[in-house]
């Protein structure tokens, strides 16, 4: 599993930002951010520390966002839907 951490944005939409990518962020996506560059290397570390004991079938991503008015940054898991699979769907069918 890649390393990864969601960024909140102000556009509606989280931006994921994998390990490999991090040092090459711009300034101006930084800004766009409204994050500053210690601070997401700070969080990046603070999801990772949240996903050492998580698997893939745990579902879970570390998302960052901003809390009173932008002052500080919080780390949390939230969780996504799993993939649909035929095995799946027919379990489900027959749980109705």
């Amino acid at each position: 599993m890649r390393a990864m951490l969601e960024v909140s944005t102000d556009y509606g939409y989280d931006m994921a930002i994998y390990e490999e990518d991090l040092e090459g962020i711009t300034a101006c996506e930084l800004w766009k951010l409204r994050i500053s560059r210690p601070l997401l290397k700070r969080c990046f570390a603070e999801g990772l520390m949240l996903m050492q004991d998580k698997t893939e079938n745990d579902r879970v991503r570390p998302c960052a966002y901003p809390i009173l008015g932008g002052k500080q940054w919080v780390v949390h898991l939230v969780q996504y839907p799993g993939r649909s699979t035929p095995l799946m769907e027919g379990r489900e069918a027959a749980r109705a």
